[in-house]
């Protein structure tokens, strides 16, 4: 990703004394979304089914590093969405979101050769882990539903991940590179949850060549989809064609995605199938997409169904800075 430089190394005032460096990075969008399926509030109102999609989103990080060559940093992100309808659970009615810029969490680190040690709103060893959203299409990525640790009887979204907005997952992370392989320790809390519990999750992956294969587990507390879960990636290329497979076991409830893709010239083409086992799964989760390169910035399009057949599609450009 471009930086831009805020702050080039800073000399301070005694001898031996180390670099700090202050870098702005994020990325835009912005275009079309479309949902047929939408919920009515206790008014008999509803939003249209075609809504306006954008976001901006501004990194800002920090590091410096000690006279023994002790890497430490931080991050906070900025970022301001487009104003949406959404029912108030108060008055059961619909009211529209001020579309305000949120400051997250911030994430601070130590690092020193291959290990680095992050506390506040880490990453997180399932959220990260490569492959997991390799099968995305659309602008905005459609809901998500394809990735395989979000089901119908589960929920979505029950793992440590770092937080655009709020306060974040408060946890600590360990993580571990050595070649091509990485291992990751996440100990979270699960601050964003209402009721007292704890979660654990460790990721190990390994890249060799075109191919990276990644392995997780999470042992979670039981509150409605923060459970146990183990994830299974792996992903790679074929010349012109890239391939996936995920699959995940979510509290004894399975999902697995298969993806590919092709490219030639500046266009990519991608396409995914899934299939939630949860009891209340009346479809086959499938998805097409295709992005064009502009040099600097991509038009993106994506068509996709759910586990009940709710239809969403969204299109526009995107970019980063």
């Amino acid at each position: 990703m471009k930086k831009v430089l805020l702050a080039t190394t800073a000399m301070v005032a005694f001898a031996g004394a180390a670099s700090a460096d202050v870098t702005l990075s994020g990325s835009a969008r912005f275009g079309l979304q479309y949902i047929d399926t939408v919920a009515v509030d206790g008014a008999g109102n509803a939003p249209s089914k075609t809504t306006l999609e954008k976001r901006v989103t501004l990194n800002i990080d920090m590091s410096t590093e000690t006279d023994s060559g002790l890497e430490l940093g931080a991050r906070i992100r900025l970022r301001n969405n487009e104003r949406s309808s959404k029912i108030d659970p108060g008055t059961g009615l619909y009211v529209l979101s001020s579309g305000m810029t949120d400051v997250n969490g911030a994430q601070v680190y130590l690092k020193s050769g291959g290990l680095k040690l992050s506390v506040g709103n880490v990453c997180g060893a399932i959220e990260c882990m490569p492959g997991l959203y390799a099968a995305d299409v659309g602008l905005n990525g459609n809901g998500f539903r394809d990735l395989v640790t979000n089901t119908l009887t589960e929920g979505s979204w029950g793992w440590a991940a770092y937080t655009s907005s709020g306060g974040g997952n408060n946890a600590v992370e360990v993580e571990y590179s050595a070649g091509d392989f990485t291992g990751v320790l996440t100990y979270d809390a699960m601050n964003d949850v209402s009721v007292a519990a704890n979660r654990v999750a460790a990721r190990v992956s390994y890249a060799f060549g075109d191919w990276t294969v990644a392995l997780a587990y999470q042992d979670g507390d039981q509150p409605l989809g923060v459970g146990d879960k183990t994830v299974l990636t792996v992903g790679g290329k074929l010349g012109d064609f890239g391939v996936g497979l995920a699959y995940a076991d979510n509290n004894g409830t399975g999902k697995t995605t298969i993806h590919g893709s092709y490219s030639f010239g500046a266009t990519t083409v991608k396409a995914f199938v899934s299939d939630d086992q949860s009891a209340a799964a009346t479809d086959t989760l499938w998805g097409l997409g295709a992005s064009y390169d502009l040099g600097g910035a991509s038009l993106v399009a994506g068509y996709s169904s759910d586990a009940v057949g709710t239809k969403r599609a969204s299109a526009g450009i995107k970019f980063k800075f």
